[in-house]
């Protein structure tokens, strides 16, 4: 997909993207991938594909969401993607980018300050940001991050009661829900809407599963990761 059919596309979607936000998409895919050279940030550095399985991609999370003033933190944002993606298009968003790398998070801290994007860069880990952060964001996001029932215990504490996660996934996501149905209970999570797609030239399948906190997160949650992993809820 090239960078100038991303109007036309998302327009499908009533995802709306001006001149401006292009060109700001196509600075940013530039800078990834110039940053690509000195340390890895993605796989993906054919400039077609890119557009379709990061640009695009991210930028479906926005279908039938409005952002305007609310927050969202990006878990694991790695190389922006999508939270840098929705700061683009939905510039009045609180949006915060979490990652553990520091340089992953100094790339993205440049790339804000030099395009005048007020984004909130965190170095640090979910679990840990989540414990001293709790009930604060009204929509937490993740791709490509980790199990559904990984991943709902290490961001459902950051979200306010009635804030929604936006888990993004692929094929196998019944799967990942089949195994998540004691941490929806134990979290009190409930799934509100799931929206399957496929990127337009790829054809890969795409899911966005919506899920809603309805109640306080327990405060032992969440646990240390290390046993988050050994023994997911």
């Amino acid at each position: 997909m090239k960078i100038n059919d991303l109007k036309e596309r998302l327009g499908i979607y009533d995802i709306a993207v001006n001149d401006e936000q292009l060109n700001l998409l196509s600075s940013f895919m530039e800078e990834t991938l110039s940053t690509n050279e000195k340390f890895n940030l993605t796989a993906i550095v054919d400039r077609d594909v890119f557009v379709e399985k990061m640009i695009f991609d991210s930028a479906m999370a926005l279908r039938e969401l409005d952002l305007t003033d609310k927050s969202i933190i990006d878990i694991g944002t790695g190389a922006g993607y999508p939270g840098m993606v929705l700061k683009i298009l939905a510039p009045s968003a609180n949006v915060s980018l979490l990652d553990s790398t520091n340089k992953k998070i100094d790339y993205l801290a440049n790339f804000a300050k030099n395009n005048n994007l007020k984004v909130n860069t965190i170095c640090d880990r979910s679990e840990h940001y989540a414990k001293e952060h709790r009930e604060k964001y009204d929509y937490a996001i993740a791709r490509a991050v980790a199990s559904l029932d990984v991943l709902l215990e290490i961001i459902s504490p950051l979200l306010k009661v009635n804030g929604t996660l936006i888990a993004m996934k692929g094929a196998d996501y019944e799967k990942e829900i089949n195994d998540s149905i004691n941490a929806f209970k134990k979290l009190n999570l409930k799934i509100d809407s799931i929206y399957e797609f496929e990127l337009p030239e790829s054809k890969e399948k795409r899911v966005l599963i919506y899920i809603r906190k309805v109640k306080e997160t327990n405060k032992k949650y969440p646990r240390e990761f290390n046993e988050i992993k050994r023994q997911p809820l």
